[in-house]
């Protein structure tokens, strides 16, 4: 009898450590699954964050191609203006020229006309 209680024994040992086994691998599965699972959530929330980024970006961009095309428009008119400018201010100075050179001109008849008169 001893041996078949000595074989029960060691049964009953098996099968605990079996249960003990099963218990571990339990709890192990469901450990990773848990991490598993968390990994999946942090990688959707990841995905969105890159998401929310990305549209930021695009965003970002469409603003910088618009401000650009705006400071290409400015520029363009600030050198249409000076164009302009430079171009009033050539005929300005034409016609000072003009203006002085007919004055110059006034002026001699003027001073011939006195010493004629001998007015000085």
């Amino acid at each position: 009898m001893d041996t078949s209680s000595n074989n029960s024994d060691r049964l009953q040992q098996i099968e605990a450590l079996i249960q003990q086994f099963i218990a571990a691998t339990a709890e192990s599965k469901r450990a990773s699954d848990e991490r598993f699972a968390r990994m999946e959530q942090n990688k959707i929330e990841s995905d969105e964050r890159l998401t929310r980024m990305e549209q930021m970006v695009e965003s970002n961009n469409r603003f910088l191609e618009a401000f650009s095309q705006d400071i290409r428009r400015y520029i363009d008119e600030m050198q249409e203006q000076r164009r302009r400018t430079d171009t009033a201010i050539a005929a300005t100075n034409q016609d000072r020229q003009e203006t002085n050179a007919r004055l110059g001109t006034i002026q001699r008849k003027v001073d011939g006309i006195a010493r004629h008169l001998g007015v000085e």
